[in-house]
């Protein structure tokens, strides 16, 4: 840690010292002013950007001043255009020329108010619902009705090449993902529990990151979901409510806030959720080796009921210290409660199905969680263009205890005799203290030149105690398992440190970094005496190319490489036995060791200016060495088989992607994606391949009065696993939006979730000892709909002192009694 710091340190004075360095000497200046065209009132903060007319890439830009007056300092002899935008006003555009040794005075630039015609304005200016950067794919979640009034969950399901599984858990072609919220990772631990928490109308925009650069940490195989959060800093207020409710017991509702006045800005956000959610599974297992009872079939129904609420927000300010240095706090908590019961059908049967014994299985849990987590965030530009220093620092603290408990009663095919019920009960308490420090510095280096660097900490220790008791039938007690109970203490530490230089040569521009990070993972099972102490130290490369053809700059041909890590998590390091289901156990492995991938990706993307369509297609290859994987065994003594996670074999995906966004109208737009992938699972013990293909879609009517129509839908074919697939998978949902008033500010919402009741989780296992299918299913059909409501004002000088004008001045001066003509 000490050492750490001194690395921020370090960084710091760096950044002063290269500043120092490269400012070049104050130059000439163009100098202005902004204001309202009809009260000649100054604006301020209004976006000033100064743009070179032959080709209109920017020069540089700023913010006016309360008095509206702005300065571009550095500027070469020639001729450019200057662009001023603020919200709720009209884009403003002027001609100037820059003339060698005399400074340019711009006058005073008159803003039109955007009055009536905000709707049309807001309709050119739609921002297009997918586009290329040169390493993300961006995609626009204002666009997606469907996920109306759900949260981050649903918006990911509407996003190509992510697979959101009937548990919610997120993977990206396959591969575990990390989630970003504004750029930095979730303070809300595992992605799964993250996006629940993040209400979908409060998402600006979805990042994916398949192959993320030096900058970002190198966990998750799979790349990076960065979570973009609407944001609005404009001067003056902003408030949000929504509330929905669906057919399958669901309700939620939140309100979003924003005030901005002078130097702070206020925001907050509360949200809740309840929901009733029912399920079913089925599974049939075939033993090629009998067991010791004779079981060669078994098959298992199950139906559940599952009741989850939660509610939380996250509350602070922005403080802008002056015009260089800005300083954020927020507050995030929430609350979470869930109440679960399976009930559980066992049967088992011979050679020749038929029944040996059945039983009956109840489990029912509840748990209750909470977390808390505060930010503190800094932000320092410099004078020169693009220069700036961040540093970020944020602790989460989470406590949650649950109980649980499991009651089995068997029955045999020759006696009426009913043994003792085996019956288990549970109790877990649970706490989770990460830490999270970061600063970053980024400098302009030349004319293109850019070098970015940054170090990093998390310090995450969880404190898990798992105790089960198992009924003793002649105690008349409970009595404490010790083969099933463990308390474990789990410390995960990661440090590290990038350095990222990108520049361009003619239309080639590139971007070269490494990463190093040194980890420290401990684990202690107190009731075991085992422990976990790994180390590992990792250097991680990237490159990215993006070349600009020539006679089309709207073409451009990107290739990136980047090696990504799969470090064990708690959850599979923890050597615990999860026996909620009686014949699939599942257990941790403290002996799991990362897994390393190697990612090669090339794209192509061309932008249609006239008809705002867009292609971007790609090919790509990963290997990924000691993948880490669940795998099943057979005992064919007992019958039951236990799962759990391994360094099993190197995985290759070769794939290639097609996205294209068509407008076929303006009231009619249709936008695709599909992706192929060739998979390959290779080792001693496992070798498993095969041909996938994955296909998203929807397309979008924008119908007379304001009523917008979506229909979108996915398929993805059947994908490998280490000892069998996972099957096929489909759904279809349809939404409506209706939106009322002249701003546009009440939204409401229809939508139809899995139109054709077709989504479910199927997968078949095939091994030397035995075959089996499972399904699992939810209630993922069902109807949702959602009122949203959004009113506010703003306006640079709402919250200043009004001063008299002087016409104003006048008319009091008159209305002033004069000397000689007031009565007795």
């Amino acid at each position: 840690m000490r050492n750490f710091l001194f690395l921020m340190f370090v960084l710091t004075v760096m950044s002063y010292n290269v500043n120092a360095q490269t400012t070049a000497p104050v130059a000439l200046k163009v100098t202005g002013k902004v204001a309202d065209i009809v009260t000649a009132k100054p604006i301020e903060y209004a976006s000033v950007v100064l743009l070179k007319q032959a080709d209109s890439s920017m020069v540089t830009g700023a913010y006016t001043t309360p008095a509206g007056t702005f300065t571009l300092n550095n500027i070469a002899p020639g001729i450019y255009i200057l662009r001023i935008t603020f919200m709720g006003y009209e884009k403003l555009e002027k001609a100037i020329r820059v003339t060698e040794g005399k400074n340019t005075l711009a006058g005073t630039l008159r803003l039109q108010s955007a009055g009536k015609v905000l709707n049309a304005v807001e309709i050119k200016a739609e921002k297009p619902a997918f586009s290329m950067q040169i390493d993300r794919q961006v995609f626009d979640a204002g666009n997606m009705i469907n996920a109306e009034g759900g949260t981050g969950t649903d918006i990911l399901k509407n996003i190509p090449s992510v697979d959101v599984d009937i548990d919610d858990n997120i993977t990206l072609r396959g591969k575990s993902v990390t989630i970003y919220v504004d750029g930095k990772p979730s303070p809300f631990g595992d992605a799964k529990t993250a996006l629940q928490m993040i209400p979908a109308e409060s998402i600006d925009r979805v990042e994916v990151i398949n192959n993320p650069s030096a900058k970002f940490e190198a966990n998750g195989s799979g790349g990076i979901i960065n979570i973009v959060l609407k944001k609005d800093k404009a001067f003056g207020y902003n408030v949000m409510f929504n509330a929905g409710g669906a057919t399958r017991g669901e309700a939620n509702g939140s309100v979003n806030a924003s005030l901005r006045m002078r130097r702070f800005n206020f925001f907050g956000n509360y949200n809740g959720r309840y929901e009733n959610v029912n399920g079913s599974g089925f599974s049939s297992r075939q033993n090629l080796v009998a067991d010791s009872s004779h079981t060669s079939f078994f098959t298992q129904s199950s139906k559940n009921e599952n009741t989850n609420s939660n509610n939380g927000g996250r509350f602070g300010f922005d403080y802008f210290l002056d015009d260089h240095n800005t300083f954020t706090i927020s507050q995030g908590i929430n609350r979470s409660r869930s109440d679960n019961e399976d009930n559980i059908y066992l049967n088992y049967m011979d050679e020749k199905k038929e029944t040996l014994r059945y039983g009956n299985r109840n489990n029912n849990s509840n748990n209750y969680s909470s977390n808390n987590n505060t930010n503190l965030n800094y932000k320092h530009t410099f004078a020169k263009e693009n220069q700036e220093l961040t540093a970020y620092i944020s602790y989460s603290g989470n406590k949650s205890n649950g109980n649980s408990g499991y009651n089995t009663q068997y029955h045999y095919k020759d006696t009426d005799t009913l043994p003792n019920a085996d019956k288990q009960r549970n109790n877990s308490n649970n706490g989770n203290r990460f830490w999270n420090i970061q600063s970053d510095y980024t400098s302009p280096m030349g004319k293109k030149g850019k070098l970015e660097a940054g170090v990093k900490a998390t310090m995450r220790h969880i404190d898990n105690n798992y105790i089960a008791s198992l009924y003793d039938w002649s105690a008349k007690d409970y009595l404490v398992s010790s083969g099933l109970s463990n308390q474990y203490n789990y410390e995960e530490d990661i440090y590290g440190g990038y350095l990222n230089f990108a520049n361009a040569i003619g239309n080639l521009g590139y971007q070269v970094g490494v990463r190093a990070e040194q980890s420290f993972l401990k684990g202690y099972s107190v009731t075991r005496d085992t422990t976990v102490n790994n180390r590992f130290f990792n250097l991680f490369p990237s490159v990215f190319l993006k070349y600009n053809l020539p006679k089309n700059q709207n073409q451009s041909l990107v290739f990136n490489y980047s090696t990504r890590i799969d470090r064990p998590n708690f959850d599979q390091l923890l050597p615990y036995i999860n026996n909620s289901d009686p014949q699939n156990i599942r257990t941790g492995n403290p002996e799991l060791q990362p897994a390393l991938s190697h990612k090669f990706e090339v794209s192509y993307s061309v932008y249609y200016p006239k008809t705002n369509n867009y292609l971007s297609t790609s090919t790509y290859y990963a290997q990924t060495n000691d993948n880490i994987d669940r795998i099943s065994t057979l005992d064919t003594i007992s019958g039951v088989t236990t799962t759990k996670p391994m360094n099993l074999a190197t995985q290759q995906n070769i794939g290639g992607n097609v996205s294209y966004s068509l407008n076929l109208s303006k009231w009619w737009k249709i936008w695709a994606n599909l992706n192929l992938e060739y998979n390959k699972l290779t080792s001693i013990t496992v070798n498993n391949e095969n041909f996938s293909y994955g296909l998203n879609g929807n397309t979008q009517f924008r119908l007379p009065g304001r009523v917008s129509i979506e229909l979108g839908g996915h398929f993805r074919s059947p994908r490998i696993q280490p000892q069998g697939t996972f099957k096929a998978m489909n759904g279809m949902d349809l939404g409506v939006r209706k939106e009322f008033l002249k701003n546009k500010g009440l939204v409401v919402a229809l939508n139809i979730s899995d139109i054709l009741n077709t989504q479910q989780f199927s997968s078949h296992y095939e091994t030397a000892t035995f075959i089996q299918d499972y399904d699992r299913k939810r209630a993922t059909r069902f109807i949702r709909l959602n009122v949203r409501y959004r009113f506010g004002k703003m306006d640079p000088n709402l919250f200043k002192k009004k001063k008299p004008q002087p016409e104003e001045e006048e008319k009091k001066e008159e209305e002033k009694p004069k000397e000689g003509t007031g009565r007795l």
